[in-house]
């Protein structure tokens, strides 16, 4: 067999597995369609968990795709600030604050870097113990 048989063979095969595939995954889809109903499930639960099965990464691309393929724009939730205390509290503008070790800050304005030592102990404490 020459090399442009052997090209148009394997590109045969190769349509031939992805055609197979898809029938494979169309009979699974169906099939989940039938037992969701009876299980008490609906699809939304089945990609929740299918979502929650991938790592983190892979998951958010993947919601990212979907979004793109249907028009909608992915919504990135705001973050949690990393300087709220053990009962969720911010800390006081114009407060001094003392660490343990003796260590002093003031916060001078509402926005703007926490120090990291001072948040990271406000972690496990509150701002209001920490205040000198």
């Amino acid at each position: 067999m020459s090399s442009a048989e052997l090209r148009e063979r394997a590109e045969a095969l190769f349509a031939q597995a992805r055609e197979l595939s898809t029938k494979e995954f169309e009979s699974t889809m169906n099939f989940l369609a039938e037992k969701l109903p009876r299980m008490g499930k609906t699809k939304k639960d089945a990609v929740v968990h299918l979502l929650m099965m991938m790592r983190a990464a892979e998951a958010e691309e993947t919601l990212a795709e979907v979004f793109t393929k249907s028009g909608s724009q992915l919504r990135v939730a705001k973050k949690s600030p990393l300087d709220l205390d053990s009962i969720g509290a911010r800390p006081r503008v114009g407060a001094t604050y003392k660490l343990p070790s003796g260590e002093i800050w003031t916060r001078k304005q509402k926005k703007g870097p926490t120090k990291r030592s001072f948040a990271e102990h406000a972690r496990t404490s509150t701002w209001v113990s920490m205040e000198a």
